[in-house]
C-alpha cells in the first residue's frame, strides 16, 4: 500500500494532550486543528492550533465525547486526519470506523484490534491464547451466577468493568457478603464511564508492581518495544507517579516482560502506539490490559528513548514503515514524571476547581513539563482534575529524583489547590526511593496524604508574606511612618493572619527593621528579619538567608522560595464575621452529579456513615456525615446536578 501524506490533523481532545499532539503536528509539519467546548473557548490549545471548531451543545455527550460532532469539525476544517489523544473516545472503535466512512485518516491502530483490547475480558482470552500469562478472571453473567464466578476466582478477588479502566467500575471484595452490593456499585460506575454496566471478577494480587511496555507497531507487520514504565505509585488505581524504566526488575524477567508485549501485540494485528500493562509479583508477571491508544505517560519513554511517540503515530498512520529496527532502538539514563493535579488528597482527594491566577512552569536541564493550563486558566469541574505532568530526565534514577523534586518546589501556582505536597513527600519516602513502592503504596499511607510542609517552611513564608504586607501598606500611605501597624509604644498590636491547608497563622511585624514573630502555642516566637523590594522579601533566619516572591492579592498571599510555595488566604479588617453552617447540613464540596442517595429520612446514621455519592470530575465521591443523627431531609434527587454549596441532606444531631 502506497503512503498516504497527512497535511491537516484535528485533534480530538483538550487539555494537556490536545497540546502534546499539536506540538507534535507541527513538528511533522502538519496543520493542527482544535476542538472546543462553550466552556474551554479561551483555554490553551485553541489558541496555540492554526484553526479551531467550536462544537455545539454543551453537555459531554454533545462536545468531546460525540463522534458525529467531531467528524463534522473535521470536515468543516478540511482535516484529513484525526488524533484522539487519550481518554474521551481514544478508545472507541466507532471513531475510526466513522473516520473512514468519511475519508479521514485515523491515528491509531484498527477498529478491530480496538474492539479486541478494549473489552478487558476478550483481551485476556486473546492474549492467553498466543501464550501470555493473565490472572484467573470470570465473567459476570448475572446474579445467580455471582456465588459461583468467585467459587472459581477465589477471594479476595477485584470486581473490573469489562470496557474501561483508570480505576472506574473497580471494587476490591475481601468475602462473599460484601460481593452483591461491590458489584452493583462497580456496573453503575463502568454504566455511567463507559456506556456498559459488563464486569468481571478477577483473582487479587496482595501487594504486586504495576509495570508496563510500551509496543509500537507499523502496517507492514513490524511490532517493536520502548523498554518498559513503573507506575505502581497510585490512588485509587489511578497513577500518580511514573518512571522509565521499572525498578528492582531483574534482566531475565524484563525480557520476558519485553517479549510478552510484543506477542499480546502482534495477537491483534497492531498498529501504531500502545501500551502492554502487566502486574508483576516477584519474578512472575500477569497481563493487566493493553491501552489502545498514547499514554499519560508516554513522556517518560520519550525523554529516555529520545523517540518522538506523537511524530510515530503521525508517521504509521501515513503508512510509513518504522524508521529503526528493535536492535537500533537504545535507553538512557532514567526519567520520572509526577501527575499534578486540581485536588486536595488530605479529603479523599477531593478535586478543587477553579481558576488558576499565575502560574510559572518549572524549566532547566532535563526538566519538562506538558501542561493544560497557564495563567488565567480555569480548572472546570466537568472535567480531568490533570493540571500538568512534571517530567526530569537524568543520568541514573537518583538524579532523575533530585531534579524533579527540585522542579515541584520552583513551580509558581496560585489560585489552585493541588496534589504538590503529596508528590514532593512520595518522591522524597524512603519507601519509594528505594523503589520498593507496590499499588497499594500509596493508598496505604495516610501520612504521605496529609502530607504538608514543615512548621518550619510555613512559619518563613508566613513571615516573608507579613513583609510583603508591610511593604504594600507603607506604599499605600500618605504618612511617613515604617508601616500602619507601628506604634510607638513598642511592638505592634497589629497581627495579620494567614490561613493554609495545615491552618492558621498569626504573625506580627511591627517595621522594616524589627524581626517577625509567630505566634505558636500561645507564644510569639521570633522567624527573621527581612529586606523586602517589590514583592521580593530577602529573609534572614537563624544565620541563612533566602530569597522569597511574594505575590499578594486582596484576600490571599502566595510565597514561593527554595523550599516550595505556601498558598495563604488572609484576613483583612474589611472582611465580615464568617458566617458559620448549619450543624448536621451535607452540602455538595463541588459541582456534580448524585449518583446514590444511602440514606431515607428517619434513618440514624453516625459520625462517618454515607449520606449521599456525589459523580464529579470522573470520579465517585462519598459525602459522610460529619456527626451522629437522624436524618430528617434530603434535598436531592439521583441524577440531579448540584452546585458547590447545595444542601443534600439535612441530619439533627443526636
Amino acid at each position: 500500500m502506497a503512503p498516504t501524506p497527512l497535511h491537516r490533523v484535528l485533534v480530538a481532545n483538550r487539555g494537556e494532550i490536545a497540546r502534546r499532539v499539536i506540538r507534535g503536528a507541527h513538528d511533522a509539519g502538519l496543520e493542527a486543528v482544535a476542538v472546543y467546548a462553550a466552556d474551554d473557548a479561551t483555554a490553551p490549545h485553541v489558541g496555540e492550533a492554526d484553526l479551531a471548531v467550536l462544537l455545539p451543545g454543551n453537555a459531554l455527550a454533545e462536545t468531546y465525547l460525540s463522534r458525529d460532532a467531531l467528524i463534522d469539525a473535521a470536515r468543516q476544517a478540511g482535516a484529513d486526519a484525526l488524533h484522539p489523544g487519550y481518554g474521551f473516545l481514544s478508545e472507541n472503535p466507532d471513531l475510526p470506523s466513522a473516520c473512514a466512512a468519511a475519508g479521514i485518516t485515523w491515528v491509531g491502530p484498527s477498529p478491530e484490534s480496538m474492539r479486541v483490547m478494549g473489552h478487558k475480558a476478550r483481551a485476556k482470552e486473546t492474549v492467553a491464547a498466543a501464550g501470555v500469562p493473565v490472572l484467573t478472571s470470570v465473567v459476570v453473567t448475572g446474579p445467580d451466577a455471582l456465588a459461583a464466578a468467585a467459587s472459581e476466582v477465589g477471594y479476595p478477588l477485584l470486581v473490573k468493568a469489562s470496557a474501561g479502566g483508570g480505576g472506574r467500575g473497580m471494587r476490591l471484595v475481601e468475602g462473599g457478603d460484601e460481593l452483591e452490593a461491590a458489584v452493583a456499585a462497580a456496573q453503575r460506575e463502568a454504566l455511567s464511564a463507559f456506556g456498559s454496566d459488563e464486569v468481571f471478577l478477577e483473582r487479587y494480587l496482595a501487594s504486586p508492581r504495576h509495570i508496563e511496555v510500551q509496543v509500537l507497531g507499523d502496517t507492514f507487520g513490524t511490532v517493536v518495544h520502548l523498554f518498559d514504565r513503573e507506575c505502581s505509585v497510585q490512588r485509587r488505581h489511578q497513577k500518580v507517579i511514573e518512571e522509565a524504566p521499572a525498578t528492582l526488575v531483574d534482566a531475565a524477567t524484563r525480557a520476558r516482560m519485553w517479549e510478552a508485549a510484543t506477542v499480546a501485540a502482534r495477537s491483534v494485528a497492531y498498529e501504531g502506539v500502545g501500551t502492554v500493562e502487566f502486574l508483576v509479583d516477584g519474578t512472575e508477571f500477569y497481563f493487566l490490559e493493553m491501552n489502545t491508544r498514547l499514554q499519560v505517560e508516554h513522556g517518560v519513554t520519550e525523554l529516555v528513548t529520545g523517540l518522538d511517540l506523537v511524530g510515530l503515530q503521525f508517521s504509521v498512520a501515513a503508512g510509513l514503515p518504522l524508521p529503526f529496527a528493535q536492535g537500533d532502538i537504545v535507553a538512557t539514563g532514567h526519567a520520572v514524571e509526577a501527575r499534578l493535579c486540581a485536588e486536595r488528597p488530605r479529603e479523599d482527594y477531593r478535586p478543587t476547581p477553579g481558576t488558576a491566577s499565575h502560574v510559572e512552569w518549572p524549566k532547566g536541564n532535563g526538566v519538562r513539563t506538558d501542561t493544560a493550563i497557564e495563567s488565567g486558566s480555569t480548572v472546570s469541574p466537568s472535567y480531568d482534575s490533570l493540571v500538568a505532568k512534571v517530567m526530569a530526565h537524568g543520568t541514573d534514577r537518583g538524579a532523575a529524583i533530585a531534579r524533579l523534586t527540585r522542579a515541584l518546589a520552583a513551580l509558581e501556582l496560585d489560585g489552585l489547590e493541588t496534589n504538590r505536597s503529596l508528590l514532593a513527600a512520595v518522591l522524597a519516602d524512603p519507601t519509594y526511593v528505594a523503589g520498593d513502592a507496590g499499588i497499594n503504596y500509596l493508598d496505604a499511607r495516610d501520612d504521605l496524604r496529609l502530607a504538608a510542609l514543615s512548621d518550619e517552611v510555613r512559619h518563613r513564608h508566613a513571615a516573608a508574606a507579613a513583609f510583603a504586607l508591610l511593604e504594600e501598606r507603607a506604599g499605600a500611605s500618605l504618612v511617613p511612618v515604617p508601616a500602619a501597624g507601628w506604634r510607638n509604644v513598642g511592638v505592634a498590636l497589629h497581627a495579620d493572619e494567614f490561613t493554609d491547608d495545615t491552618g492558621p497563622l498569626e504573625v506580627r511585624v511591627s517595621g522594616p527593621d524589627h524581626p517577625a514573630r509567630i505566634l505558636v502555642d500561645g507564644e510569639w516566637i521570633e522567624v527573621g528579619q527581612a529586606h523586602t523590594h517589590g514583592g521580593v522579601v530577602d529573609l534572614a533566619s537563624a544565620g541563612l538567608r533566602r530569597r522569597y516572591i511574594v505575590r499578594l492579592t486582596s484576600h490571599a498571599a502566595n510565597v514561593n522560595g527554595p523550599e516550595g510555595q505556601s498558598s495563604f488566604t488572609r484576613k483583612t479588617e474589611n472582611d465580615p464575621v464568617d458566617q458559620i453552617g448549619l450543624a448536621g447540613e451535607c452540602r455538595a464540596p463541588l459541582p456534580g452529579a448524585i449518583s446514590k442517595i444511602l440514606v431515607a429520612v428517619g434513618d440514624t446514621v453516625a459520625d462517618g456513615d454515607g449520606l449521599v455519592v456525589l459523580e464529579a470530575m470522573k470520579m465517585e465521591h462519598t459525602l459522610r456525615a460529619t456527626g451522629a443523627g437522624t436524618v430528617t431531609s434530603i434535598s436531592c434527587a439521583v441524577g440531579q446536578q448540584v452546585d458547590v454549596g447545595d444542601v443534600l441532606v439535612a441530619v439533627e444531631p443526636a
